[in-house]
């Protein structure tokens, strides 16, 4: 009779174990700082007093937003690493405050916000910028980069000429990391691929490459398997105030993660905010008085909660850094961020009156490629509103 019911008890405990999944909790050294249902945000002290930032991002609980700054140059036939250089656009983006990006953030998610990283690279430091290397965002490939570092005809050093970029590909169900093909896009022209950003292996970054592997500010990210079930669930996210790229990965190995371990934007524009904690990493300061040095940034990622907010349907465009370029049977791309979950129009309007119909139904995921048949006015405008409720809006005067 014993033997029956400790075989019974054991039974039960094994559906209970395989119904409830566990949670990936990392060495007693990292101090948690914020865990929630979904995500993880540590603390680790390294030497000499440095720190490393660990978070821990679960994607079937956490949806990674792609925030981008609004474009007033499409930079046509100037991309150089998406099926082939000069074959596709690499528009300027505007650089937008940190502060901007994370307000808004919380505007249109409020407590579901859990953090806010920079993320891709650019090396142009006016009010807009092209980005690095190709991003896609929500099924459509927005830039294809136009970083001298990487493997073109002419790079700036030749070690690049022939390195292999990595590109970080998500869903709602996992991540993984996989080699870049700048000649044909893959993996970002394959249709099921819906989110995505092309970077550096770590080991390439320029900081180790070409400046000695210097002790910095830096992100470097990896995918992690805990589950047991097929795919990389986890994202980590390794930030260090002051520790080699080196020491960064290595801390994700120590962590159990085996595959590619790639680098984002870093260095003085390294940027690191959580929902409990606030700003913990702040992009450089020139000195103690001063602001910092590069507090407008082109790309960040935030991470919340799905189905976790409760604020009010809200559609969100800033103005452009320049005067918008759009121009007649040339592609122009609308980028917008909302919380909406239905569906939105895009129409032109000439003042107060609607005059054409861009999109009178799209996904309300915040980008939209526009090819105007012909040209546009000054004074018009593009309108972007819910189905749902058409006195929820945000609009793009055009000069």
């Amino acid at each position: 009779m014993n033997v029956v019911s400790n075989l019974f008890s054991f039974f039960i405990a094994m559906i209970s174990n395989f119904g409830t999944p566990q949670s990936f909790t990392p060495p007693s050294s990292y101090q948690p700082l914020e865990v929630i249902d979904g995500a993880g945000f540590y603390k680790q002290q390294l030497t000499d007093s440095n720190t490393a930032y660990l978070q821990v991002i679960d994607l079937q609980k956490m949806q990674i937003d792609q925030l981008v700054g609004e474009v007033d140059n499409m930079g046509l036939e100037q991309g150089k690493y998406y099926q082939g250089e000069a074959r596709y656009y690499s528009p300027f983006f505007k650089n937008k405050l940190f502060e901007e990006v994370t307000n808004e953030y919380q505007e249109l998610y409020g407590g579901a916000v859990f953090s806010i990283i920079n993320c891709s690279f650019f090396e142009q430091y006016q009010s807009s910028t092209q980005l690095s290397f190709p991003i896609k965002l929500n099924s459509e490939v927005i830039t294809a980069g136009n970083s001298p570092y990487g493997p073109i005809d002419q790079p700036k050093d030749k070690f690049y000429r022939t390195i292999r970029l990595k590109a970080l590909v998500w869903d709602d169900k996992q991540a993984y990391i996989a080699d870049y093909d700048p000649a044909t896009g893959a993996p970002l022209n394959e249709t099921d691929v819906k989110n995505a950003i092309v970077t550096y292996q770590y080991s390439d970054h320029p900081a180790k490459v070409l400046a000695q592997n210097p002790e910095n500010k830096y992100h470097v990210i990896g995918t992690l398997d805990f589950d047991g079930n097929i795919g990389d669930e986890l994202l980590l996210i390794m930030t260090v105030n002051k520790a080699t790229l080196d020491k960064a990965a290595d801390l994700l190995r120590q962590l159990g993660v085996k595959g590619e371990i790639i680098t984002i934007d870093g260095g003085s524009s390294t940027y690191l905010f959580n929902s409990r904690m606030g700003k913990i990493v702040l992009p450089q300061l020139a000195n103690q008085n001063d602001s910092p040095t590069f507090p407008n940034l082109p790309h960040y990622l935030g991470f919340h909660q799905r189905g976790k907010t409760s604020i009010s349907p809200q559609i969100k465009v800033s103005q452009p850094a320049g005067k918008v370029q759009v121009e007649e049977n040339q592609p122009y791309l609308i980028l917008w961020r909302d919380n909406l979950d239905d569906e939105v129009a895009i129409e032109l309007y000439e003042g107060n009156k609607p005059i054409q119909d861009i999109s009178p139904r799209t996904a309300s995921d915040g980008v939209y490629e526009w090819t105007p048949d012909k040209s546009v006015k000054e004074g018009d405008s593009i309108r972007i509103s819910s189905l749902k409720n058409r006195k929820i809006f945000g609009t793009l005067p055009l000069p």
